[in-house]
């Protein structure tokens, strides 16, 4: 059967229309475990980013260009797995790509709802890396 992960990422077609659904790199971001105030300082003294956004010691947000690298305090790691580092794909239909996945006999979490924030899922890849859905 195989992962085809990187195919459905990068030509999965909408059943409906025969429309694309399209992805991009939404953010990467490393797993805290400890210090989150002490972390920010060291990126952005250290290596000079600009912090975009913070939630308290959950979530902070450096811009990169098009890409976003965060910095995701423990409750922000799916079910308290140990990775350190998460790529996240922003997608346009995160249900339809969650099927998708799912026909292809990928295991995908359920969809997590942040409200304003959007909404994310996610899965392994077949090095059992984390791989995160998200759709705002």
């Amino acid at each position: 059967m195989g992962w085809p992960t990187q195919r459905l990422l990068k030509e999965s077609m909408d059943k409906e229309g025969g429309k694309k659904l399209t992805t991009k790199i939404k953010n990467i971001f490393y797993r805290v475990n400890g210090n989150m105030g002490e972390t920010i300082q060291f990126y952005e003294d250290v290596l000079g980013l600009s912090l975009q956004f913070n939630d308290r010691d959950q979530w902070a947000q450096f811009k990169l260009g098009d890409v976003t690298f965060a910095l995701g305090g423990e409750e922000e790691v799916p079910d308290k797995l140990e990775a350190n580092a998460v790529v996240t794909f922003e997608v346009e239909n995160i249900e339809k790509m969650k099927t998708l996945l799912e026909e292809k006999g990928c295991w995908v979490s359920e969809i997590r709802d942040m409200g304003s924030h959007g909404s994310t899922c996610y899965f392994f890849d077949p090095a059992t890396n984390i791989v995160q859905l998200y759709q705002k």
